[in-house]
């Protein structure tokens, strides 16, 4: 009986120690987050456009449709030597919603009712320089209704890894301030984290079927970055 409560009270011990092992083991540590920014002028800008066709019935909104996008896609490509890309394209078709009618007057009658099908192109404008000729160009052809533009910095631009550099930094500094403070000293670096990094779009334009347009492009765009590092941490000696 005596053995079998010495084993038993090992066994406790044994199961507490375990528990408290990895608060044990446990290096001290500090975790913070550093921010950056830079300001450098955008590299390209985003436009959006519209083709809209009507018709009396979903069948000849779409037929006449097919034609026109085909020849909007032409003129985007012809705008090829002004920077202009295709990014991509989406399609919708549906019924025109009129407002409802007055009081009295009746319901709608069906054969007022109208289709319409919609393809919208997201296009990239490398040119910056070309900007005012290509929209002008777009929306002289005919085909396009104008509905966005914004200016951006692409994830490759350089402004972006100066962004990152800078949270570091300020990541470093926070880190030693919090140290001094408290009387240690910083050690190996644990983790690094990033935790956000976003290229800005600045809205610049909206300007449904014009014929000619006037844009300047912002003189600079800011670039933000998000870290979290954790430091070792041990006494100062």
């Amino acid at each position: 009986m005596r053995h079998l409560v010495a084993a038993a009270v090992l066994l406790t011990l044994a199961q507490g120690a375990a528990a408290a092992q990895p608060v044990a083991d446990r290096e001290p540590s500090i975790t913070v987050q550093g921010s950056g920014r830079v300001q450098v002028p955008p590299d390209h800008a985003n436009l959006t456009v519209e083709v809209v066709t009507k018709g009396k019935s979903l069948d000849a909104a779409t037929a006449t449709h097919r034609d026109r996008t085909q020849r909007a896609v032409n003129a985007i490509h012809e705008r090829k030597d002004d920077g202009v890309a295709l990014v991509r394209s989406t399609f919708r078709l549906g019924e025109v919603r009129s407002p409802p009618p007055p009081p009295g007057s009746g319901p709608q009658r069906r054969d007022d009712a109208e289709y319409q099908a919609v393809t919208t192109f997201d296009l990239k404008l490398a040119k910056l320089d070309k900007v005012d000729g290509a929209i002008t160009a777009l929306a002289a052809s005919g085909f396009f209704e104008v509905r966005n533009l914004t200016f951006g910095i692409d994830d490759k631009n350089p402004g972006v890894n100066a962004a990152r550099k800078a949270a570091v930094i300020d990541a470093r500094e926070r880190a030693a301030v919090y140290a001094e403070a408290a009387d240690v000293q910083l050690g190996n670096i644990v983790s690094i984290e990033d935790t956000e990094q976003r290229g800005p779009q600045l809205l610049a334009a909206g300007a449904p079927m014009a014929r000619s347009v006037q844009v300047t492009p912002p003189e600079n765009l800011t670039l933000s970055a998000s870290v979290t590092m954790t430091w070792r941490i041990t006494g100062k000696p």
